[in-house]
């Protein structure tokens, strides 16, 4: 059978984008042996190498600049449209840059998830392009624009950009996606643990009842008091995994340790983290509760709040608190609370990868 070649083009915001796009990936090798496929980000190599069992090229190149982040929860707006001016002013050349490259490495269809030029290229090398996401970077800046008039070019250039997509695949805890011209609903893209509690336990040598909670950012700074406190935290133990690093005796480094990401949030009594896709889907896949941080002025922040209210246990930790590791209070307001059982579909990486294989007649 004629091998079918595609590039999956992933957002370098956060980790979820990422984490989802590589569960539509897996399937896509599933469903369709014979399918190809460049990643094109600047991703960390190191999520590609930990969620997939086969490697994959990655080309490191950055065609949207999501916010830039001072770390896991606060971002500099003022340096986020700096760089998105410049990525405006190299328009053309970014899209002649990616034609050529699609070109050349024979790609027959784009996937996004959600950079904006990929789409133009795509349209411009007569190649179908299909989005995935939950929410659109226009919308995200649009709230920008009141404080700042010279978010209103960049939102209209992103939309252009947008509207030549072929077909968006529509996640749940959406926003405003309307820029796209043809819409689909898909459920939710989700992890989901190879292992019972039971025996992810047992791998981190704790007992059923232990009292224990995943710390989940990309980047979170603790200094040496706040360390302490969470230290004193003792009827608990943090799980937390690179580019986490902690020095509280209390803590476990999974790392070293044979397990999934999927199988550590399916076996905590808690998630410590800010609200974001990836790690509410893993939450919403297991029921896990969680205790959840405010991210600054982003627009997504609410309609993710909203749903793990609706679905699970979840107790507000402000920012301050976090950093300062005053986390007892939250977690004992937690541990006080029933356990609440989510019940949303979470097979959207399989219906996703059916319906571009399908899209494509690929399938």
């Amino acid at each position: 059978m004629k091998n079918r070649r595609l590039a999956y083009y992933i957002t370098p915001h956060g980790f979820g984008h990422a984490v989802r796009s590589i569960e539509v990936i897996r399937h896509l090798l599933s469903l369709g042996p014979e399918v190809e496929i460049d990643v094109v980000s600047t991703i960390p190599e190191f999520l590609l190498q930990q969620n997939l069992t086969q490697p994959l090229p990655l080309r490191a190149k950055q065609l949207d600049i999501g916010l830039v982040q001072q770390d896991s929860i606060r971002f500099d707006l003022i340096a986020t449209l700096e760089a998105l001016e410049s990525l405006h002013l190299n328009h053309d050349a970014l899209v002649s840059e990616e034609i050529g490259f699609l070109r050349n490495r024979g790609i027959q269809a784009v996937v996004c998830d959600i950079p904006f030029l990929p789409f133009v290229a795509a349209a411009d090398a007569n190649i179908p392009a299909i989005g995935i996401s939950n929410f659109t970077w226009d919308w995200i800046y649009e709230a920008y624009i009141s404080s700042d008039s010279r978010w209103s070019v960049l939102v209209d250039w992103i939309r252009k950009c947008y509207q030549k997509c072929d077909l968006f695949l529509q996640l749940p805890m959406h926003g405003d996606c309307s820029v796209f011209p043809k819409i689909q609903d898909v459920p939710l893209v989700t992890r989901k643990a190879q292992r019972e509690r039971e025996e992810t336990r047992k791998i981190l040598n704790l007992d059923l009842d232990q009292k224990v909670y995943l710390v989940s950012f990309g980047y979170l700074d603790l200094e040496e008091t706040a360390q302490n406190r969470v230290e004193d935290i003792n009827h608990a133990v943090f799980l937390f995994k690179h580019p986490l690093s902690f020095r509280f005796s209390n803590g476990i480094c999974l790392d070293d340790l044979p397990l999934s990401y999927a199988d550590v949030v399916g076996a905590v009594d808690g998630v410590i983290t800010k609200p974001g896709y990836g790690i509410v889907a893993d939450c919403l896949a297991h029921s896990t509760p969680m205790i959840y941080e405010d991210r600054g002025f982003f627009t997504e922040y609410d309609i993710l709040v909203q749903e793990m209210g609706k679905n699970l246990t979840t107790v507000y930790l402000s920012s301050a608190d976090l950093y300062a590791g005053k986390w007892k209070s939250a977690i004992e307001e937690l541990e006080r609370q029933p356990r609440v059982v989510a019940s949303l579909p979470g097979n959207g990486a399989e219906v996703c990868a059916q319906t571009i294989l399908r899209y494509l007649n690929w399938l």
